[in-house]
């Protein structure tokens, strides 16, 4: 499932293919990922229409247009957005796609791609609730440590789900939140609001820490590699911080692995 270094990469490429562009041929025949549900309504609000800037907050996209239309865009499980020759046939999963120039011709083509069919594009003349409640966006806003410590000695419940709460910090999905947990010596099941000021300060570095190292590998074209995780999908093998047994359990309905050993909350 694509998590904010994944969207964030996303964005770089659309920025890149589409700031300064005007939308030539738009078109998304796939329903279940429109708001409003109008294949029709997609192409006649785009076409026609220059592409001012595009922006990510947590795992969200929006494409800001000359007329205020703003396009928003969610990858769900599967989805991704690529660039190349508007004469290329459709890509298998192709799901949408904007020819874009900057003259009278087309230049470039962007497809929108889902196998799984889970993300969304909305399109709208202000920005919508799913945009608007996010929490700040570790990358692009930083982490405030005092807000970030209030909020979380407000909540109540492990630490893990809290984290992956958009509304706490947007992005933040099981991997990062997994792997920084581990890399701040945190337990996931550890309360949020019992958690230190000193430990709550050692969680924010990580977090921005381990986003940094996910951005990069992406950055490389490595995508997610198993042997980049000390924790997330290594229940059951030795600790490489400690030796301890990798353990896992369930928490906010979603797998969670970390050391029994070293993951302990200290203040």
């Amino acid at each position: 499932m694509p998590e904010l270094p994944d969207v964030e990469v996303a964005r770089r490429l659309l920025e890149q293919s589409l700031r300064g562009t005007t939308i030539h041929a738009a078109r998304c025949d796939d329903r279940r990922l429109l708001r409003p549900r109008s294949p029709g309504h997609f192409a006649r609000a785009l076409v026609g229409r220059a592409v001012r800037s595009v922006e990510r907050r947590g795992k969200w996209l929006r494409i800001l247009f000359d007329d205020g239309t703003r396009l928003f865009s969610h990858l769900g499980m599967t989805g991704e957005w690529i660039s190349g020759d508007a004469e290329q046939p459709p890509r298998r999963s192709e799901r949408a796609r904007l020819d874009v120039g900057k003259g009278e011709r087309v230049s470039r083509s962007v497809r929108y791609l889902d196998s799984r069919r889970f993300g969304r594009l909305l399109i709208a003349d202000r920005d919508v609730d799913e945009w608007t409640e996010l929490g700040p966006d570790p990358l692009a806003d930083g982490i405030d440590i005092e807000r970030f410590a209030t909020v979380l000695g407000r909540r109540r419940g492990a630490i893990k789900a809290v984290l992956m709460d958009q509304t706490v910090l947007a992005g933040i999905g099981n991997i990062i939140a997994t792997e920084a947990l581990f890399r701040a010596r945190v337990d996931p099941r550890a309360q949020s609001q019992k958690l230190s000021r000193r430990t709550v300060g050692r969680l924010a570095k990580a977090l921005k820490s381990e986003i940094r190292h996910e951005l990069r590998a992406r950055q490389g074209g490595h995508g997610y590699r198993q042997d980049d995780f000390a924790v997330y999908g290594e229940a059951g093998t030795p600790c490489k911080r400690c030796g301890a047994v990798i353990a896992r359990t369930v928490i906010g309905g979603r797998t969670t692995a970390f050391c029994p050993g070293c993951q302990i909350s200290r203040t």
